[in-house]
């Protein structure tokens, strides 16, 4: 594999989820929501599922995208 300063930090690269019970406002979810949805995106049909149950890793929120695609 190439050696490229980009490529290792990217491959090198791990998440840490720690949540608090503080949950965003409404108005902030819909900032996000609309960021995302003026993001490029190779499949602009798609679907947006928000749950506010205690999620995965006690996330206080759930997003789930769901791709609406049918290959030609």
């Amino acid at each position: 594999m190439l050696s490229n300063p980009v490529i290792e930090t990217l491959l090198n690269r791990k998440s840490v989820r720690k949540y608090t019970d503080q949950k965003p406002t409404d108005e902030v979810i819909a900032t996000v929501v609309r960021a995302g949805q003026q993001a490029p995106f190779a499949s602009q049909l798609c679907s947006l599922l928000l749950s506010r149950k205690k999620a995965p890793f006690r996330a206080p929120l759930w997003f789930t995208v769901c791709v609406d695609y049918a290959p030609d």
